[in-house]
């Protein structure tokens, strides 16, 4: 059973490397090229993500990280789930999905009441999970799709 393999746990320098590569390749796998410019958080993660309200996840199967997963402060009560990214060989097994309740958990002791996330709607596996996960569309334009869900 993948939820009782996967550890998680907050990132480290040790790790930044090796967690921004597991997105790169996802972003690499989904547009065929990667834009560095947009992504100047992934070149110093601990950092970006030590602010408060902010959280960055890493998952391990034995010692081989397979997925990542973040929050960040929106405003208020609300928060952002971002930088979900699961390794190819190990999708379709629950890792994401339980990788998103393990940040809603986190979100929840946090104090958050409600979570948005936005990703594109030609990634259908991504719209599909976090539907299924109980987020709800409030929103598309530029070809994105807006979600949220209470906590």
């Amino acid at each position: 059973m993948i939820k009782a393999e996967l550890k998680t746990f907050k990132i480290t320098k040790k790790y930044e490397a090796a967690a921004k590569q597991l997105i790169l390749e996802g972003f690499l796998e989904r547009f065929g090229f990667i834009d560095h410019s947009l992504n100047p958080d992934l070149n110093n993660i601990t950092k970006t993500y030590s602010l408060e309200g902010s959280l960055f996840l890493i998952g391990f199967i034995g010692e081989e990280m397979v997925c990542t997963g973040a929050l960040t402060k929106e405003s208020g009560d609300i928060c952002r789930l971002q930088r979900m990214s699961v390794k190819t060989a190990f999708r379709n097994r629950g890792i994401a999905r339980t990788m998103v309740q393990v940040l809603e958990s986190q979100a929840q002791a946090e104090g958050y009441k409600k979570i948005v996330l936005e990703t594109h709607l030609s990634w259908s596996s991504a719209v599909t999970l976090y539907k299924s996960c109980g987020y709800k569309e409030y929103l598309q334009e530029e070809g994105m799709i807006h979600l949220f869900k209470s906590i």
